[in-house]
């Protein structure tokens, strides 16, 4: 892909590129919808790659082409977020800049080809990974490579929320633009806390796709939320459930609430169980402790798929995340672990893995599947790898 996106950049802007650049997209690990209440998470950069060859151009116009898309370009001295332009990458790419140009960091013009191995319904967000590459370009090209991965997610996050109107948090971003794995505190959501743990355990990762997509699901995905919102409420008067004071009894208190239905006490449990399901991996993580990170893995998908009940669309079980996982469960049995990946419902399951059980998890995926619906990735150490051409 590397030397595809060069030609291409030659073959389109008949000239020869200066640079080489590339962001990942994100695995959340675990942490399954804990973000918006200011809960605990892990993410990491992913080995599908949003690929680029570039170059500097006129001071003040961008141009940018991508593989099978028309062209768009914009001048720096027009930045202002357009109506017409939502729901389009030249959204992605002008708030980008915007946001570091308003930050004050230099910009400037340069020409980008872009080619991406995301594939479409991947669910590692190949939004946050484009964003991530526009950030680290202007990084890279203009200020030295001295923009921190912090401000590139944050400046992200502005450009899909304010440029290409798409409500979104920081974690995705976080993921794309960080090296590695990555530990996630929320409490602060403005400027969590996050903390780069190497992963070294001995695992394959493959993403599996279920059937369908995310586009009518919005209505569920706005109830977990709104039910741990509820419950924070109830139990103290806080906005968030991670401002509650949490004892060994936190449970039961969510328990004996009565303005709480049932379906809404079991979201909002889940908040507190799948934390503690992030510290244990965290902590597994760190120990290279196989087994608890397993356990934990297994643990946060009883959680998901029990309290949230995000691993199917109900009515929709066939070709559901959650037909994939129960299918593969009893043939993985204890050679790995898999998940619900990321919002749910719908979008791709995670597997974990252990290496000397790939060969054979290859062969079920091969007999079960189209090559399409799956995916053999590993984490990636660089969130950004940048390389100046000959």
């Amino acid at each position: 892909m590397q030397e595809k996106v060069i030609n291409d950049f030659k073959e389109y802007f008949k000239n020869e590129p200066e640079f080489y650049l590339d962001t990942g997209g994100r695995f959340e690990i675990i942490g399954n919808h804990t973000d918006h209440n200011h809960g605990l998470c892990l993410v990491a950069n992913c080995s599908l790659r949003a690929k680029s060859a570039l170059s500097y151009d006129n001071d003040d116009y961008v141009t940018v082409k991508s593989g099978g898309y028309s062209e768009f370009s914009f001048s720096l001295n027009d930045l202002k977020a357009r109506k017409e332009e939502e729901g389009k990458t030249i959204a992605l790419c002008k708030g980008v800049v915007a946001s570091l140009k308003a930050e004050g960091y230099k910009v400037g013009g340069f020409k980008m080809y872009i080619d991406s191995e995301i594939p479409n319904g991947s669910g590692v967000s190949s939004s946050a990974a484009i964003e991530s590459l526009f950030g680290y370009t202007i990084s890279y090209l203009f200020n030295e490579g001295k923009i921190s991965p912090l401000l590139i997610a944050k400046t992200g996050q502005y450009a899909e929320n304010e440029y290409f109107n798409k409500p979104c948090g920081l974690l995705d971003q976080i993921g794309t633009s960080f090296d590695s794995s990555n530990f996630i505190d929320f409490k602060n959501i403005e400027n969590p806390v996050i903390t780069t743990i190497p992963f070294n355990l001995p695992l394959t990762l493959y993403l599996i796709k279920s059937e369908g997509n995310h586009s009518s699901l919005t209505n569920l995905y706005a109830a977990i939320p709104s039910s741990m919102k509820k419950a924070a409420k109830l139990l103290a008067n806080k906005e968030f459930l991670r401002d509650v004071a949490i004892d060994e009894d936190i449970l039961n208190k969510i328990d004996n609430l009565k303005d709480l239905n049932e379906e809404e006490k079991r979201k909002a449990k889940h908040f507190f169980i799948e934390n503690e399901n992030v510290k244990k991996a965290k902590k597994a993580i760190e120990e290279s402790n196989l087994d608890d990170f397993l356990a934990a893995i297994c643990a946060s998908q009883e959680t998901s798929k029990n309290n949230i009940e995000n691993t199917y669309v109900k009515g929709e079980y066939e070709g559901s995340p959650q037909d994939i996982i129960d299918q593969l469960t009893p043939l993985i049995a204890n050679n790995g672990a898999i998940r619900i990946h990321g919002g749910g419902f719908k979008g791709t399951v995670l597997a974990f893995i252990k290496n000397e059980y790939c060969s054979t998890f290859d062969d079920i995926l091969m007999k079960k599947y189209d090559s399409s619906k799956y995916f053999k990735v590993h984490i990636s150490p660089k969130a950004c790898n940048f390389i100046k051409l000959d």
